[in-house]
């Protein structure tokens, strides 16, 4: 986990973040959450639910924008995601028109800012999975951005990026800077999107012969792409000294051909061993380093066409299966020699054969002919669609399934290409704090999955406790719910409960007809009463409209909450006395929540002008239904019940 341990190490040398974007080609959501944000935030990894809720508060307290970028095809939607980081799934064909549907979304960037401005940028050939930072060989470097070349690079990069994920919060790309400290930095930040390619950025007119490359993977044909390298730079004489992966630690990912022989009978192609000690538990070298004259490039550019922006069209132009890549080439005086082990005699038995390239072979998941980004807006608590139609066929027949949304939703698609906004539709959003995931289906099978995206997180509700008794438990020992930071993890619940006793008199027909808990259940009526006197004591002196909001709906042990939890206890507990005390208390704190709504919302203007309501929709989900009493119990009693106890 060396590139973890950077990453800290950056974090730290720098103030409170400002940024931290990522880009990838595939992503591991668990990965990304349990080791890389704490990174970010200077935390430890979470073990627990509750320490990924605070994971979370602590981003959004500190208000740093961490977002991943990645290629949709690579996204592992089976993780589960436990945060609200955004993942913009990129496709290289909305980038440009220069990129096709077999185009990759590659490159692994890391662009750090502090809200003092100091900036720093990274890329290699590190994925966001564990094999990317901890168990491969890869290569990645940082440099502080203090050119105005460079930062408008990078700018551009990204703008590029966000343009193409849909993102509309257009105040948080990275501005435009007219004016940067004069410093002329020994390195450059290229990537797919300049109109010079990055064989040409790194030859950059050098007469060198001599060309070192570290790539996991080579062209099928290997002896073809070289002569077509030394066609494109006009080096004649170019000989390549390759360090490259091999399977099994033998076979090479390549065809073996008579041409590829005379390339290395000739001296035109050496290929080599690692010169670093390997660790024996290193799953693939996995590094992409090319190194020519006194330019160094270190980034995502594999020695193939498609991953060196090499790859030609029948005309010879630049072709749409190109990747998207990026990196960074360095000025380096050193010798190449420095960059690879002793030479290898290879031959045809060391290159893999046609069944195992197959088997090592990539081949991504057609996506559907259509860009589709789903948000869900926590405090208007709706759905927005973004995106555009990009293919040539019929539209109808596509639907989608939304968390927390029961039935399949039909898209539409207008006639400028862009999905038509679902209106009117009823979600449960606790769903969405276990499932961010929604599913396109065409003619009634899924074809794709996609990361449901969330905004307004300031709205967003924490999901803590797992029942109804810890929830109790936490205000009955004085914890407050409302604070991440002060809930311990708990241990075994307390036994201060008893049996439903029979009443004083039973003469009266007060007596119930059975038993119904144990000497020792969760809950008790003490508990139960202390904790809803203590819910009503706080909303009675709630003044604002956005206080009484948050402690409703956004809050750990919020009033949601607890309506779902006494929702659980009276769905799965056979106790029909305790339930039906439940269900009072829960509705009579409900009523109040809404009665201490009517009269804030009277004013809000005036004393919060920059706050908007959650909308009455939300509300209607502050309600208890309340069973019927209890059978054996006399109707006299229940009265008499109702009356002290205020229920309606």
């Amino acid at each position: 986990m060396k590139l973890l341990q950077e990453l800290k190490r950056k974090v730290t040398g720098m103030g409170p973040l400002r940024r931290a974007w990522f880009t990838t080609f595939n992503l591991d959501i668990e990965f990304l959450e349990t080791f890389v944000l704490p990174a970010v935030v200077g935390a430890e990894p979470p073990r627990s639910r509750i320490e990924f809720e605070q994971l979370q508060q602590e981003l959004t307290d500190q208000g740093i924008d961490v977002r991943v970028f990645c290629d949709p095809r690579f996204i592992d939607t089976n993780r589960i995601k436990r945060t609200c980081v955004p993942i913009h799934p990129v496709r290289p064909d909305r980038l440009s028109e220069r990129f096709g549907e077999r185009s990759l979304f590659h490159p692994k960037v890391i662009y750090l800012e502090d809200n003092k401005g100091r900036r720093i940028i990274g890329a290699g050939s590190a994925n966001l999975t564990l094999s990317g930072w901890g168990r491969n060989l890869e290569a990645f470097v940082f440099r502080e951005v203090e050119s105005l070349n460079n930062y408008r690079e990078i700018r551009r990069f990204f703008d590029r990026l966000w343009d193409a994920s849909d993102i509309h919060d257009g105040g948080g790309k990275l501005p435009e800077r007219r004016k940067f400290a004069k410093t002329e930095e020994k390195w450059r930040f290229v990537h797919s999107l300049q109109s010079q390619s990055f064989v040409a950025q790194l030859f950059d007119g050098s007469a060198a012969s001599d060309i070192v490359v570290w790539s996991p993977y080579l062209p099928r044909n290997l002896a073809n792409f070289i002569g077509k390298l030394q066609t494109s730079t006009a080096i004649s004489d170019l000989r390549v000294h390759l360090v490259a992966d091999r399977i099994q630690n033998k076979f090479l990912r390549t065809q073996w051909s008579e041409e590829l022989g005379q390339l290395i009978a000739r001296g035109q192609l050496t290929f080599y061993d690692i010169p670093v000690e390997r660790d024996h538990r290193t799953d693939l070298c996995h590094a992409k380093i090319w190194k020519v004259g006194k330019a160094l490039a270190v980034g995502s550019w594999n020695f193939t066409a498609p991953g060196s922006n090499s790859l030609c069209d029948d005309w010879g132009k630049w072709s749409q299966d190109n990747n998207i890549e990026a990196g960074i080439i360095i000025e380096d005086a050193n010798d190449c020699r420095l960059m690879h082990g002793k030479a290898l005699a290879l031959s045809d038995g060391d290159c893999a054969s046609d069944e195992l390239l197959a088997e090592e072979a990539l081949n991504p998941a057609d996506l559907p002919p259509f860009d589709l980004h789903v948000t869900f807006d926590w405090h208007a608590q709706v759905y927005t669609f973004s995106g555009a139609w990009m293919g040539n066929g019929g539209r109808e027949g596509f639907s989608v399934r939304l968390p927390g949304v029961d039935a399949l939703l039909r898209l539409k698609w207008a006639r400028s290409g862009e999905p038509v906004q679902p209106a009117q539709i009823r979600v449960n959003d606790s769903v969405l704090l276990r499932d961010r995931i929604f599913r396109v289906h065409h003619d009634g099978k899924e074809v794709h999955r996609g990361i449901v995206g969330e905004t307004n997180l300031k709205s967003r509700r924490a999901q803590i406790f797992n029942n109804l008794s810890d929830l109790l438990e936490a205000l009955l020992l004085g914890d407050d719910p409302g604070s991440l930071t002060d809930l311990p993890l708990r241990g075994p619940d307390d036994s201060d409960s008893f049996p439903d006793d029979t009443p004083a008199q039973p003469d009266l027909g007060w007596e119930l007809l059975q038993r119904e808990i144990s000497e020792h259940s969760s809950i008790s009526y003490f508990r139960l009463f202390k904790a809803m006197h203590d819910y009503r004591e706080r909303y009675s002196a709630v003044d604002k409209l956005e206080q009484l909001e948050k402690q409703v709906f956004v809050a750990p042990g919020c009033l949601l909450e607890l309506v779902e939890k006494a929702g659980e206890t009276i769905q799965t507990e056979d106790r029909s006395v305790f339930n039906w005390f439940l269900a009072n208390e829960v509705a009579t704190v409900c009523a109040l929540a809404q009665d201490r709504r009517r009269k804030l919302l009277h004013g809000y203007k005036r004393r919060e002008p920059n706050y908007t309501p959650a909308p009455k929709s939300r509300w209607n989900s502050i309600a208890m239904s309340v069973p019927k009493s209890p059978n054996g119990v006399s109707a006299e009693y229940v009265t008499l019940v109702r009356a002290q106890a205020a229920y309606e």
